[in-house]
């Protein structure tokens, strides 16, 4: 697993509009928007068809954020990722999400891959609120042989077909 500063070394966060910040052996990630998903989605032999997804609307008093209620929430990060032939990366809920009653479930980020802004699915189980640009997540980094490089439908996008 890598550390933080290797990861920043090897440039494999995108840290353009960036709001996280380097952890121990990983980056935390901060939250860009939420949808909610609605359901509907296909997982075929020959392409993933998306969730319908529905916008949450942000609260706007005090501090800008969202109040969320039990469910299934499509999260994206303001950073980005480009992950290179001899790299693996997952994403896990902070502590502070988990205490909070919220999980991240992440698939593997494949080698090859490249985002300008990571996206992962949240499970809530008891109501919360989380502000705009808090952290959410930290991504961490393998070391892997080479493989073949991601290509798929999501490359660089978060396609809903």
């Amino acid at each position: 697993m890598l550390n933080a500063k290797e990861i920043l070394e090897e440039g494999l966060i995108v840290l353009d509009n960036a709001k996280g910040k380097p952890a121990q052996v990983g980056y935390d990630l901060s939250i860009k928007s939420i949808k909610r998903l609605k359901g509907g989605g296909q997982v075929l032999k020959s392409k993933t068809i998306v969730n319908e997804l529905e916008t949450v609307s942000m609260e706007g008093f005090e501090v800008r954020g969202w109040w969320l209620e039990p469910g299934t929430y499509d999260v994206t990060c303001n950073e980005g990722c480009n992950i290179p032939a001899n790299r693996t990366a997952m994403v896990r809920q902070r502590s502070s999400l988990l205490r909070n009653g919220a999980i991240i479930a992440s698939s593997i980020f494949d080698p090859g891959f490249y985002t300008d802004n990571i996206g992962t699915v949240m499970v809530v189980n008891e109501r919360i609120f989380i502000e705009l640009d808090a952290r959410i997540a930290q991504m961490y980094f393998h070391e892997n042989n080479e493989g073949e490089l991601y290509d798929g439908q999501f490359q660089n996008d978060k396609q809903r077909s």
